[in-house]
């Protein structure tokens, strides 16, 4: 009983953090169940999965109604990442997974180093950047939110193609793209921050959807153990929203959007260890 109610107070705090920054949370929370909590992998992963669907439909219900959803851009990174996780799934026979997740890793925790130290420092000229040369590309095009009054400047292949090379990471790794969709999305194509998180909770939905049923025909979901973490992350999601009007007590998004990636770079290392023959030994 302690675990459960140990469990729930953790799904609120990871859930909460997951929609500021637009991750979700699952990458934290599946190392989280098996290391304190002895879940096993699979139960880990499909009670993750379940309680990532009710948090990212109620975060999109309210991201919704103020209108801070790019759909456009959600289609030409999630279509993509559908082809991209089956050639993931499929390159697994063939490449030295375990030394390519470790490298990916330390590639995410120095990615969010990066974001913490030059997000103050000078703008270079916007027409001598590469990002800037990348954003004037063939297949370029303007999207403006109009209730927003924001306009940013979007290149439909180079999101096509982020979009696949984050699905071969997803089925490559066995982890969602969710924590690298978000940081691109503000950087290389100066998306608004609050629409770029957005937007990427809204193709949580998807995600999570499409792990929950895959996990659940599987036998990976026991709803015993799943219901508390669900209703954890539903809450979780709402308190997420309230603190994200009250800015003036926060740090900024990339910031946290920093924190989070270098969280989730940590949290991919404990999925490896945990994935090692070493680990599953040592648990027996």
């Amino acid at each position: 009983m302690l675990d459960q109610v140990l469990i729930f107070v953790i799904g609120i705090i990871v859930s909460a953090f997951g929609t500021l920054v637009g991750f979700g949370g699952g990458i934290f929370m599946v190392p989280i169940l098996i290391i304190f909590f002895q879940y096993s992998i699979e139960n880990a992963i499909g009670a993750t999965l379940a309680s990532l669907l009710p948090a990212s439909l109620i975060s999109s219900f309210f991201n919704y109604r103020e209108k801070n959803i790019d759909y456009l851009v959600a289609t030409l990174i999630q279509v993509p990442a559908i082809a991209g996780t089956i050639t993931g799934a499929f390159l697994v026979a063939f490449m030295p997974v375990l030394e390519m997740q470790f490298f990916f890793a330390f590639f995410v925790i120095a990615l969010s180093i990066y974001l913490l130290s030059t997000r103050k420092s000078p703008a270079q000229s916007p027409k001598k950047s590469t990002m800037y040369r990348l954003r004037r590309m063939p297949t370029t095009f303007i999207r403006r939110n109009r209730h927003k009054k924001v306009a940013y400047r979007l290149n439909g292949g180079i999101i096509g193609l982020f979009g696949y090379l984050s699905g071969c990471i997803a089925g490559l790794f066995g982890v969602g793209g969710g924590f690298l969709q978000t940081p691109f999305m503000i950087r290389v194509f100066r998306m608004p921050p609050q629409i770029a998180t957005s937007t990427s909770l809204f193709i949580l939905i998807i995600t999570s959807f499409s792990g929950l049923v895959s996990h659940y025909l599987l036998g990976h979901v026991i709803w015993l153990k799943t219901m508390p973490l669900m209703a954890a992350f539903a809450i979780g999601a709402a308190y997420g929203k309230v603190l994200r009007h009250r800015r003036t007590k926060l740090p900024g998004t990339e910031i946290m959007i920093g924190v989070g990636l270098f969280l989730a770079g940590i949290g991919l290392i404990l999925n490896i260890l945990i994935r090692s023959n070493y680990f599953q030994q040592l648990v027996k």
